[in-house]
């Protein structure tokens, strides 16, 4: 007999002992003692008939949809079951009674596969905060009698099995009543809600203060800004030059391939008088007036952008370029000490603009539909972070910084405004306005299974991209998969990054040199490994030598990242096996170092899935090599002794032996210093593998440099690891190099 789903049955309370314990994941025990399904979306449903004068299909008329299905409810509740529409082109069939259907379809219409796209509706948890547990409810947390509770959203998804999903999927909710939390707001169709945006400053301000505000935590007239920061005065209309900190507005956005207006030398005389900025404002594409007609209206007098705050001339011998160091060398702290940054994310040039700031210039994706005298629903814009991981601004390497450093940001994008401050996350299209939040839905991803499951869709916690001095290495991971549309700019896109760093640890003498930090930092920072071919940068005409070394990765022209073989914080110079210090000429490393030859071989023993995951990195050719010796000296096989990434150009020089492919030539390698262990992506089994010592390595190559007096002048091919062992039964070989 078909089951017949009582919808009431979702307010199920596990008894005392039985609550869900970890605040991750509401999945309990409640439903592994049957086989019948009894959440999956492929459960049996006992259907009414058809009616097409109701104003509901038969499934949605069964979900029996209320407002208080979506909450608030305590967390530890069992989330209700998923619900299979059938595949688009039924829903669309339905779509002149229901009205429900009417709104999916129309929402994820213009997809592909719309015979075989499976649409289900999935319930997830929403708004999530804690209050005082109820004297009714033994239900508390254990920290202080308070109680997790939350709000739930209906996730609309499509499910292709053996194919990418049919569109992005979507949130419908409740639609509030003005003043009313956590629940769906109507957007003003032409324009953004002017009046929401100052409350969220002024709610911010109130409630986080000095965390999300540097101008909160100084306010006074000591310099900040050296020698000084450029801003556009929005009262005055001119330029005006300042070393205090004064509440401003920063600009994030891209320019594109249209013509951006440059402040130049010879201009900057005029821009500094009264009205120098108004007499000009129509060369200004759309963005920047956007930018600047809304810093007014919000209450701010200041506003910094980047093409008319800096000199933009290119000659190198002259005052503008030394202004365009000084300002490009601040950029950190400019974006660091915005009270407010504004980010153009929607297009993909700077005439984008910022769609709804005047009248007309945006057009609301809402689609709302009334169920009942008691429900009406809406659907939500995507989650920010997803929406901004389509745009062009979150590709640019530029705007990497930009949004790494900001302590407050305003996102346009997909003509919805969202707001992101050091505390809180709201949206222009739900109401989630509250001191006491613990997680919204921009702070999750979830996980649906594509297949039938009991169990309920797992919750992760999205990466924090807050700034953190200590996290280089993630840093550079992330930057380096951006685009830059001049590679000149790869090192001084993240430089503002690197300064405020710099200054954060300035009583330990941290450095940057090429990208790279130096002293004790030097060592693990010369683990990065590429994430595509490797190909070096190009050279530069006046030096003849590419424009930055071998050993640092902006000298390459690719992503790249560190595992956690790179140890940033050790300590121990015991660990290092090399000898390294910076040249004179801060382009070569000294080194003296332990020098063996190792063949390359092919034999992967590793798993290419455990290197971790960026947005739009897509492996091109890039091969893990196997290290091994140069004869066995045991005899017999080639032996598995380490692995390092190198370029598909080292393949064409290999034969077989011994039923293994064997480089022809021998590579040199030197010894850099002790390592942890082997990496999942070198080696599948290493946290079971024998308990051998490990060493990082650096596989060098020699070039001819008849400059150099009979020093010996190497470049890095690659790093890998190979097992400590493996040198003891070579000969001990030292010599100093200068690596390039």
């Amino acid at each position: 007999m078909p089951l017949t789903y009582t919808p009431r049955d979702r307010d199920y309370i596990p008894p005392p002992g039985q609550e869900v314990a970890r605040l991750e994941t509401h999945h309990d025990d409640l439903f592994q003692t049957t086989d019948t399904p009894r959440r999956a979306w492929n459960r049996p449903l006992d259907l009414p008939p058809e009616d097409a004068t109701l104003g509901l299909c038969a499934r949605h008329r069964l979900m029996d949809l209320r407002r208080a299905d979506f909450g608030p409810r305590p967390f530890t509740q069992q989330l209700p079951p998923e619900w299979h529409l059938g595949t688009y082109d039924e829903v669309a069939a339905r779509r002149s009674w229901c009205k429900l259907c009417q709104l999916i379809a129309e929402v994820c219409k213009d997809i592909a596969w719309t015979d075989q796209a499976d649409i289900v509706m999935s319930w997830v948890g929403d708004v999530r905060w804690k209050k005082k547990a109820s004297p009714n409810h033994d239900l508390s947390d254990g920290v202080g009698g308070m109680e997790t509770w939350e709000t739930l959203r209906l996730t609309v998804r499509s499910i292709m099995i053996g194919r990418a999903p049919a569109f992005t999927p979507f949130d419908l909710v409740p639609i509030g009543k003005k003043g009313e939390l956590f629940q769906g707001r109507l957007l003003n169709q032409g324009q953004i809600d002017v009046d929401l945006v100052r409350t969220w400053l002024k709610s911010c301000r109130e409630w986080h203060g000095a965390e999300c505000s540097h101008w909160m935590r100084q306010q006074s007239a000591l310099p900040t800004f050296f020698p000084f920061i450029r801003l556009i005065d929005l009262e005055e209309k001119c330029l005006v030059e300042r070393n205090d900190l004064v509440p401003y507005v920063a600009l994030s956005y891209v320019w594109g391939r249209v013509k951006v207006f440059k402040t130049c030398e010879k201009d900057i005389d005029k821009l500094r008088l009264p009205g120098g900025i108004e007499r000009n404002k129509s060369l200004f594409p759309r963005s920047i007036r956007d930018a600047m007609t809304l810093a007014q209206r919000i209450g701010y007098r200041y506003i910094w952008i980047d093409s008319i705050c800096i000199i933009q001339d290119d000659d190198t011998d002259t005052y503008k370029n030394l202004d365009k160091r000084y300002q490009i060398g601040q950029m950190g702290k400019i974006y660091q000490y915005a009270d407010l940054s504004v980010v153009a994310a929607s297009g993909e040039d700077a005439n984008a603009g910022l769609p709804g700031v005047e009248a007309g210039t945006r057009e609301a994706r809402q689609k709302e539909v009334k169920i009942s005298q008691d429900l009406g629903i809406v659907n939500r814009s995507v989650a920010w972070p997803d929406a901004l991981l389509k745009t062009t601004w979150e590709e640019r390497g530029w705007t990497y910084q930009e949004r790494i450093l900001s302590l407050r940001y305003m996102y346009f994008v997909d003509d919805t405004v969202h707001f992101q401050c050091q505390q809180a996350t709201w949206s222009e299209d739900f109401a989630a306005e509250c001191r006491d939040l613990d997680l919204t839905a921009a702070d999750q991803v979830v996980n649906f299974s594509i297949v039938p499951s009991e169990v309920p869709p797992t919750v992760a916690l999205r990466p924090n991209l807050k700034f953190q001095h200590k996290r280089y290495p993630e840093l550079v991971g992330q930057y380096t998969c951006r685009n830059m549309t001049f590679i000149t700019d790869r090192v001084n896109g993240i430089q503002g990054i690197l300064n405020v760093i710099k200054d954060h640890f300035s009583s330990q003498n941290v450095e940057f040199v090429h990208g790279m930090p130096t002293g004790e930092l030097l060592h693990p920072g010369l683990l990065w490994r590429p994430r595509r071919e490797p190909k070096r940068i190009h050279v530069d005409e006046k030096t003849e030598r590419p424009l930055w070394p071998s050993w640092a990765w902006a000298g390459w022209t690719i992503p790249v990242y560190y595992d956690s073989g790179a140890d940033f914080s050790a300590n121990s110079t015991g660990r290092y096996q090399t000898e390294i210090s910076l040249g004179l000429d801060p382009y070569f490393l000294h080194l003296k170092a332990r020098l063996a030859r190792f063949r390359l071989m092919i034999e992967d023993r590793g798993n290419e899935d455990a290197v971790p995951a960026l947005p739009r990195v897509r492996p091109t050719r890039l091969t893990r090599y196997a290290i091994t010796y140069v004869t066995n000296p045991e005899g017999g096989d080639h032996e598995w002794i380490g692995s390092i990434w190198l370029s598909w150009s080292h393949r064409k020089k290999f034969v077989e032996q011994r039923l293994s492919l064997v480089s022809k030539v021998t590579h040199e390698f030197i010894l850099l210093s002790d390592a942890d262990g082997f990496e999942q992506e070198e080696l599948v089994q290493a946290a079971t593998a024998e308990k051998r010592a490990v060493v990082n390595v650096m596989m060098i190559e020699r070039r001819d440099d008849p400059g150099t007096d009979g020093r010996v002048r190497i470049e890095r091919a690659g790093v890998g690891r190979m097992y400590r062992d493996a040198w003891d039964r070579v000969e001990e070989k030292w010599e100093r190099f200068e690596l390039g």
